[in-house]
């Protein structure tokens, strides 16, 4: 009795049959040893490979090495502006035993019947043997901040300053430009790892505008009001000198709150403030970022002398030596801050000049916007309870009397 063959038989008598058979496919005879001969099927880049010998294909991928190596390894431009990152810079090295191993040893190295399947599958659908790279990627990151560093600019806020005969002078806004070397780094690397050169790739730059645009100071023509206080050189000066610069520039517009402790920031070592004088729990002491009440004071008598509105301040425990009782403005970090609304039809600007002697606080406006209007402050009172008025006059007339505030101040 004749029994069936088992499976694994005929899998066993399968595996036998296809290693010693040759496979002829559209006229081409395929080999199953290739005489040490890389087999039918593979090529690179268009160029076929089969029948190099391992010699061969070593010279053939050393001279496409070669012929690469010697352009730029990638070219970045900007506009009209370009960089050569050239192949030793990165140190980009070819591939080229890899590329050998692969074309050559496709088809061998494994079994029989492995070896012969490969070779008839690649045979019928080929194989792209490309020639690869590494790089250093910390050079080539290098490389490109140091491109996009070299392109990107802070935005320059638009300005106001005031000449030596009071007149306004502008000074343009400057458009930012930040330059994205991460996004090109993710562009090129893939294209530099495929040795595809020269990689031509453009810097992402994205603009970005300033806060205070020309525009937005197209209106002011001129001083609405100003106010100057004296102080003396030293610890307290330079905290004064300080928090004045931080006022400096500030833009107020139509219906906006100015907030001065936002504006200035926390008075602290840190942030570059000294130990001097200062008023605590009505009394004499020291503490950092003594005298920057001097600015806030200084300031709140200009928004006065503007006609903007107070929306927020406190007076002193006590009597201040640099103005009148009854127009000083007390601040602390947190706690009790200086505020006041632009009511105005136009922006308002600050400019402050500390010179080691006086602070002068001034607000540009658009001098319309008073409608030909001064202003003027008193107080009645005694001098530790004042009360303050403010004065709207034209034509040397008074023509409105505001009250503001009375002030008890300790003796």
């Amino acid at each position: 009795m004749r029994l069936p063959f088992s499976t694994e038989k005929i899998l066993a008598v399968t595996a036998v049959s296809i290693a010693f058979v040759t496979c002829v496919i559209g006229g081409i005879s395929v080999s199953i040893t290739n005489h040490d001969r890389v087999i039918l099927g593979i090529q690179s880049e268009g160029k076929t490979l089969t029948g190099m010998s391992e010699t061969e294909i070593r010279q053939f991928f050393l001279e496409k090495a070669r012929a690469k190596m010697k352009k730029p390894a990638l070219v970045v431009t900007s506009g009209s502006q370009r960089w050569d990152i050239q192949a030793t810079d990165i140190e980009l090295t070819p591939n080229v035993e890899q590329a050998v191993q692969d074309a050559y040893g496709t088809g061998r190295g494994g079994s029989l019947l492995t070896n012969a399947l490969t070779q008839m599958r690649i045979a019928l659908v080929g194989k792209d043997v490309r020639l690869t790279a590494t790089y250093n990627d910390d050079k080539l990151q290098a490389k490109l901040v140091a491109i996009a560093t070299s392109l990107s600019r802070t935005p320059k806020n638009a300005s106001l300053t005031l000449s030596p005969r009071g007149n306004v002078e502008r000074h343009a806004a400057l458009t930012g430009r930040q330059a994205d070397a991460t996004t090109l780094h993710d562009t090129v690397t893939p294209k530099l790892s495929a040795l595809a050169l020269t990689v031509r790739a453009e810097m992402p730059v994205e603009e970005m505008a300033p806060a205070v645009t020309d525009a937005a100071l197209a209106s002011i023509d001129g001083v609405l009001a100003s106010y100057q206080t004296k102080y003396s050189p030293g610890n307290r000066g330079h905290n004064i000198a300080l928090a004045a610069g931080k006022l400096n520039g500030s833009l107020v517009k139509p219906n906006g709150i100015f907030s001065f402790n936002d504006t200035v920031g926390l008075r602290t070592a840190a942030a570059g403030y000294k130990v001097a004088g200062v008023i605590l729990d009505g009394q004499l002491a020291d503490g950092i970022g003594g005298g920057v009440c001097q600015v806030s004071s200084t300031l709140y008598n200009a928004v006065l002398l503007a006609g903007l509105t107070p929306t927020a301040r406190t007076s002193h425990a006590l009597p201040s030596a640099y103005c009148p009782p009854g127009l000083d403005a007390t601040v602390a970090d947190g706690q009790i801050d200086l505020q006041f609304r632009n009511q105005l039809a136009h922006s308002v600007y600050l400019l402050t000049n500390a010179d080691g002697r006086t602070l002068t606080v001034y607000i540009l406006g658009t001098r319309a916007d008073l409608g030909g209007k001064t202003i003027r402050l008193v107080s009645n009172g005694s001098r530790l309870h004042p009360s303050v008025y403010r004065l709207y006059l034209a034509g040397g007339q008074v023509i409105e009397r505001e009250f503001l505030h009375t002030d008890s101040y300790a003796s």
